[in-house]
């Protein structure tokens, strides 16, 4: 079984929450193609509804602890799947070659990290995120 943690910063508005949130689904959606289904998933009334195939869950954290657990899932390597998303990127609106080019040209730390999603199997993703608490 898998599973997907989405880890926001916790001093993040409710609406850039739900935006890091997204983004960073997207880009594992793209990483992993697994995740959702390719077969629709309609219910009587012949409404689509998500095909999502990992348990998700949102959790909230301080900005170092983004950091440490960035850090944390390299170190790992193959134990779970991660990106990130930070400030920069949000500061950057319709703007994706200067926010590649300005991300190239700087250390995570500098970028302030505002979200990362960790992805993988259930109990390697559950041991890497277990000291986070379920954003509310």
């Amino acid at each position: 079984m898998k599973r997907i943690a989405i880890i926001l910063d916790k001093n993040l508005e409710i609406g850039a929450a739900a935006n890091v949130a997204a983004l960073l689904m997207g880009q594992a959606a793209l990483k992993e193609p697994d995740l959702y289904s390719d077969t629709p998933v309609l219910d009587l009334s012949g409404v689509q509804h998500a095909g999502i195939r990992y348990s998700t869950v949102i959790l909230k954290a301080g900005e170092n602890q983004l950091i440490q657990l960035a850090k944390s899932c390299s170190a790992d390597n193959d134990e779970v799947s991660y990106v990130v998303f930070s400030q920069k990127g949000q500061s950057l609106n319709n703007a994706f070659e200067q926010y590649a080019d300005e991300i190239a040209s700087m250390e995570m730390e500098v970028t302030k990290v505002v979200g990362v999603i960790v992805w993988g199997e259930d109990d390697k993703v559950r041991t890497t995120t277990k000291k986070f608490s379920v954003m509310k």
